[in-house]
Order: structure tokens, then sequence, then C-alpha cells
């Protein structure tokens, strides 16, 4: 209010000197030429050609503008500055200010010195964004396990809203451990919602691109979703646990989209549907352990539960006590490509559970294994990740899917784009990818150009070095002209090398018929 009150009497004062001795200004239409300067003019140059002498060229303010603005009785340069947004521009005052005000005193009729000059925002001087970079500001979720993991070795990683065990020391080494014996890796942030109701298959066949109403209680199947262009936007396994219980899992980065867009369909389009959603992200959290001595540590420590297997086959559900903790739900799947099983545990008793696997499993070899040994583990199998294997344009055909997506289905989100897709021809299509050279492995995202032009065919969408198979491996989107088996193709490395590579039959790089993990 002082600053407000200081501000209005310089103002009256200024105001009444400028009544009593400002010169009279001549009028543009009152020259005979603008060009030539009237004597009582003060400043002719404000006046030449049709400009009147431009004060802010970023804001368009010419020196008749402040004129005007002054005999109008914005004659403080803070009022004139917001009537006229001279100085408002992007240089923010730093080129204008002294011609404004210079502009202003002479209309005012007075010194400069008695005018002042506005504010100057900052920065004064161009700094770096990364200067003006704050803490993250979104939220970081933890899983119940974490804390066992950091006080362990892990090398932490931040993968979307999760800080995730990458590695323990050596992933080349969990991996193989995982092939040879036992591992154990921390899989919560893996979306989880709780789906009841009679009219679950309904909503299944809605947003997933396969079918579901046949699927019997106590099976689990694979489902992969696509938006209305028929591009893939997420994916994972759905199990029926009653007749009118189901568990659905989503990516880790696409759990809330998934879940929003389920109770999109349901409160918008169809209300009448006897469905319940209820997100349990964080309140199971989810062991897988992998590999060939996966049932035998289990066996241990599992009761209500037939791990045989042909008691409990492949893509199958069944829910019992795991090291003394009843309502676990374990599923017999393989992203890993071995014998393995998904154990979803009350989040509370979840170290417990952790710790005596471990234990337990000792003598069979039972290590925990990270993200990035997981990461080589599915690409030895071939199993895509949404979002860096599939992109834009990765309609569900050309992404591997074909023999999923059912088209006779009544509806189906995104279906009349799927059915288009089918009638292309000239769309990317992902493919498995071995280096000719086995020991170079190309960069993720490095170009597949035509030969030793630079015309882009596609690129590696996933890379890594096999332990199992002492070579590089690697998926790719490329041309449809070259997506058959054994063509050869040419891979612009970072360092501007090109080297050769092969298209491969299969995505699986191992055991691409599956024997492993049906053991």
């Amino acid at each position: 209010l002082a600053a407000n009150r200081s501000l209005r009497r310089r103002h009256d004062r200024v105001s009444q000197t400028a009544r009593a001795g400002a010169p009279t200004w001549a009028k543009p239409e009152e020259m005979a030429d603008s060009r030539t300067p009237l004597a009582r003019d003060p400043h002719p140059e404000c006046y030449r050609s049709s400009t009147h002498g431009m004060v802010d060229f970023s804001e368009d303010v010419s020196s008749k503008d402040l004129v005007q603005a002054s005999k109008e009785g914005f004659d403080s340069i803070e009022l004139m500055k917001r009537y006229t947004t001279v100085t408002m521009g992007p240089a923010q005052g730093k080129l204008e200010t002294v011609n404004a005000a210079s502009v202003l005193a002479e209309a005012n009729g007075v010194d400069m010195a008695d005018i002042g000059t506005t504010v100057w925002r900052p920065p004064y001087s161009p700094i770096t964004l990364g200067a003006l970079a704050g803490r993250i500001l979104e939220p970081v979720r933890r899983s119940a396990l974490q804390d066992w993991h950091e006080a362990h070795g892990s090398t932490p990683l931040l993968a979307g809203q999760w800080v995730r065990p990458d590695q323990y020391g050596d992933a080349m080494a969990e991996a193989a451990n995982v092939r040879a014996n036992v591992g154990l890796i921390d899989v919560t942030p893996l979306g989880k919602l709780d789906l009841r109701g009679a009219d679950v298959p309904k909503l299944l066949e809605l947003v997933y691109v396969n079918k579901w109403q046949k699927l019997d209680v106590g099976r689990v199947r694979y489902g992969a979703m696509v938006a209305e262009d028929g591009v893939v936007s997420d994916d994972g396994v759905t199990g029926r646990l009653g007749e009118d219980h189901w568990l659905m899992t989503t990516t880790s980065s696409g759990a809330g989209a998934v879940w929003e867009m389920l109770e999109d369909w349901l409160q918008t389009a169809h209300p009448e549907w006897e469905v319940h959603v209820t997100a349990v992200t964080g309140g199971l959290t989810s062991i897988n352990v992998a590999g060939p001595n996966s049932r035998t540590l289990l066996e241990r420590l599992t009761k209500g539960v037939d791990l045989t297997a042909d008691a409990f086959p492949y893509f199958s559900v069944r829910q019992g006590t795991v090291a003394g903790v009843s309502n676990c739900i374990i599923w017999r799947i393989g992203f890993t490509g071995e014998l393995s099983y998904e154990v979803h545990v009350p989040s509370g008793h979840a170290l417990h559970v952790w710790e005596t696997l471990l234990e337990t499993g000792a003598d069979l070899g039972c290590a925990p294994f990270g993200v990035e040994a997981q990461r080589i583990l599915r690409l030895e199998k071939g199993h895509y990740i949404v979002g860096q294997d599939t992109d834009g344009l990765s309609k569900a055909p050309t992404a591997g899917l074909g023999g999923l997506v059912k088209l006779d289905k009544p509806d189906t989100l995104g279906l009349p784009e799927l059915k288009h897709a089918y009638e292309r021809d000239d769309l990317p299509i992902l493919v498995g990818i071995q280096t000719v050279d086995g020991s170079i492995v190309p960069e993720e995202a490095a170009q597949i150009v035509d030969g030793n032009e630079n015309t882009i065919l596609g690129r590696i969408t996933s890379s890594r070095m096999s332990p199992t198979l002492g070579r590089s491996i690697c998926l790719g989107q490329v041309d449809p002209s070259l997506s058959a088996a054994g063509t050869e193709i040419t891979v612009l490395l970072a360092d501007g090398r090109r080297i050769k590579a092969l298209v491969q039959e299969h995505h699986a790089h191992f055991d691409h018929e599956g024997a492993r993990q049906r053991v």
C-alpha cells in the first residue's frame, strides 16, 4: 500500500508538471511532409516514416503510442508500461527501457531522472535450463522389498515411478544363474487390477484383441491392448481366479492408464455391466521364481497347491500358502523363458516370503537377479516390451501378434484399424536379428539402412550380449521387404561403422519352441 501511495504521489506530481510546461506536439496529419520535422517537434525522428519511431519492436510499440498514453493519463512509467506493453516482450526491457523513458520524459516535460525506470525481470543474463531444474515432483514408488535390495548391493534403477534393482553386481552372471539354477526377481511394479463381476469377460473382450469368454477358472491368458488406431498400447497376463473373479496385470508404466481406461468404459459406455475394478498394485508384492529348480524350491514351501506339471500346467493359476503366508496367488508363466512361477504375496508379508525363499533355496543356487538380467533373458526368449520394441506405428499384426488378434469379435477397441492393418504391406515388422560378427552389440535405436546409402529401413529396438549363446542378439523393426528370414541387412552404428546382420526366423534366439518353460 505504501508503495502504491508513493507511486500515485509521483504520478500526480509528474502530471502537474506536464500540464504546466509540456510542449505542444504536432499531430502527424498536421505535418505537410512527415519526413520534414517541425520546429515545435522536440523529437522529429519519432514521426519519420510510417513507423512513427518504433521503440519496442517485439511488442510493436512506437513513440506515438507512448505519447498517446501520456495524454490519456498513463504518464507514470509503470502505468505506461502496462498500458502499452512496452518492455513486456522477450527482451524484458533490456533493449527499449531507456528509449521508452526518454520519450515519456519528453512527453511529460520532465527530466529522465524524474521518470525512473521499470523493473527488469530475472534472469538479466541468459542461464541454462539445468540451473532452473528443481526436485522431481512426481512421486517415487518403492516395493516392500526395495530396502532389502539396496541393503544387499543392488544398483537402483528408476523405471517410471518405481525404484527397482537394476543388478546386484553382474547382470550377465545373474542371467546365467537363472538358466542353470533358480533366481528371484521383484516384479511388484507390474500393474495389478482385481476385477469382479459377471460381466468381466465382456470388458476383457472389449479392451483386448483376443477372446476371453471361454477361459476356464484356474487358467491365465496373455492379452494385448491396442488404441483406436490399432497401435499396441499395453499387454499383460490375466487370470481367472473364480467364476466372477479375475486378476489382470499390465505393464509397469501403463498401470494407471489402463485402470483409467477401464473405468472410463464402464462409467460412460457400459454402466449397465456388472464389473468392479480395484487397483491392487501396491497391496500385492510380486515375486518371480524362475529357473529349472524353481518347482523344487516352491514345493518345499507351498501348501495347498500341487505343483507337478500335470496338475499345474503352463499358463495356469492357483491360490495357496507360501512360506506360511496364506492367500498367495501363484501363476505359472515364463517371461524369462524358463520354468517359472509368479507369486503374488500380501505386501505386509513380502519380506518374510522373499528371505525364506532365498534361505530355503540356497542349496539349489537360488539368488536374486535384477531388471537388467531379466531384460537379457526376455530378449533371448524374444519377448518384446511395449514402448521399446513397439512405437506409434506398431500395429498388432506387425508386432508379432498376428495369431493373437481375433477379428471375428463383435466389438474390440481398434477393430476397424486392425482389419485395415492386415490389408497393408508398408508397415514396419518386428523381427529377430543377429549380427554377422557376434562380438558386436549394436546400440539400441541404431539405424538399419540401405547398404552404403543412408535411406533408413528400420532400427534396432533391443540389443544385448547373450551369456547363454555367447554372442549378441537383437530385436528390430524393419521394412517389410527385409523381413524374410535370412535377409542380410546393414546396421549403421553410432561411430559411423556399417555392419552386416541377418534377420532370424523367429523372435526368440533361444528355445523358440518353449520346451524349457513347459516342463
